[in-house]
């Protein structure tokens, strides 16, 4: 048994529903509980929605009621369909699959793909918020079985909230780069065409919803920083709230104030094949974000071998490793050195190319049968699922 709130654009969904297909491939029965429609075509898949009356899915009242009523939905499918385990896709839905859990005594692992410490730094503004956002995290924490992070820098935190006598009951699993089919290189010059570049243009390419933690105007503020007048950057993906789509507008705003709207593209929500032809065409790709978890936008470029920089966080720092490939998400300036330098200097670049395939190499693996292994260990739930 699962939940989701509603389904959105972002590397999060697209591991939440390889979980469940994770599963699915095992012949397990999955329940999922969920506000809107989250589909998946396969016999052992339910999905229980829940009608509410108000039509702003992120509203108030909207929320309030999840955090009240989802419990008590959560124990009667559980109970009804006699579920052998609960796996929540983060704090916030251990939380809400606490109770079924106390009460059926079924076992809880929680999966956690974000930073925390990330979460209570966006709500300074609304201590109220943070504060409840924090006890929510730490009962939801402290009722998992299990907790599996996907960078250490997590599994850290997570230790310093259930105790190190309970550390080995936090692990990590990294995600992992996708099998992805290189286009011709017929194809990747009609993209660049596409995208307006010019045959002497060199392309920067950054991915992800638009938000103000991706911080992707320092990628506007390099280009007429590195004083090249053929660097153009396309921004790949869209916001999901009202605050992301303010945060584009202003995006676009400043690529006029700088004097480089011409040389800016924002594509939008684009279909898996048409990214990655897309990152595949780019000569280098950026992901300049202040807090991530483990973000299937960088493993995604390197999966298309494109040369990448990322910021020096927890999460881009799991999957880049090496200095040379990362910067002060803060330094304007290092980023424009880093990327000039590139550009300017052939053997440098082969080095960060080489070093990108090096890191590649380490997480090419098969994701869904490891999340299966550890969420599933010694919990003997598999063997029960499938005698059913």
């Amino acid at each position: 048994m699962t939940a989701m709130y509603t389904l959105k654009k972002g590397g999060a969904y697209d591991r939440f529903i390889m979980m469940v297909e994770a599963f699915l491939e095992r012949e397990c029965h999955v329940h999922c509980l969920s506000l809107t429609p989250i589909l998946i075509q396969h016999p052992s898949y339910t999905n229980h929605v829940v009608a509410l009356p108000f039509k702003d899915g992120n509203g108030f009242a909207t929320k309030a009621l999840v955090l009240f009523l989802f419990p008590f939905y959560l124990l009667l499918m559980g109970w009804r369909e006699k579920i052998d385990l609960i796996i929540a896709f983060g704090p916030l839905y251990a939380f809400l699959q606490a109770l079924p859990k106390w009460i059926l005594k079924k076992p809880m692992v929680t999966l956690i793909r974000s930073d925390l410490s990330s979460r209570t730094r966006t709500s300074s503004r609304r201590s109220w918020s943070a504060f409840l956002s924090k006890r929510i995290d730490r009962i939801g924490i402290l009722s998992s079985d299990r907790i599996i992070t996907n960078n250490v820098a997590t599994q850290g935190e997570i230790i310093r909230v259930v105790g190190y006598r309970k550390k080995g009951q936090v692990t990590v699993l990294y995600n992992n780069i996708p099998s992805i089919r290189h286009p011709s290189q017929e194809a990747l010059s009609h993209e660049r065409s596409r995208l307006g570049i010019p045959d002497d243009g060199k392309l920067l390419v950054t991915t992800g919803v638009v938000t103000p933690g991706k911080n992707f105007e320092i990628l506007l503020r390099c280009l007429p920083g590195s004083g090249m007048t053929n660097l153009f950057l396309a921004i790949v993906g869209d916001g999901t709230t009202k605050a992301d789509f303010l945060y584009r507008d202003q995006l676009k705003e400043l690529a006029g104030e700088l004097d480089i709207p011409q040389r800016v593209v924002f594509t939008g929500w684009v279909q898996k094949e048409e990214l990655w032809r897309i990152d595949s065409a780019a000569d280098l790709f950026i992901l300049p974000s202040t807090n991530e978890g483990m973000p299937n936008a960088l493993l995604e470029a390197l999966g298309c071998n494109t040369p990448c920089f990322g910021s020096n966080i927890p999460g881009i720092r799991d999957i880049l490793c090496h200095d040379e490939l990362m910067f002060d998400p803060y330094d304007e300036g290092a980023l424009i050195r880093k990327v000039v330098r590139f550009f300017a200097d052939g053997v440098y670049a082969r080095k960060i190319s080489e070093l990108c395939l090096e890191q590649k190499e380490k997480l090419c693996f098969d994701w869904k049968e490891w999340v299966v292994e550890r969420v599933t260990e010694g919990a003997g739930c598999i063997e029960a699922a499938e005698k059913r």
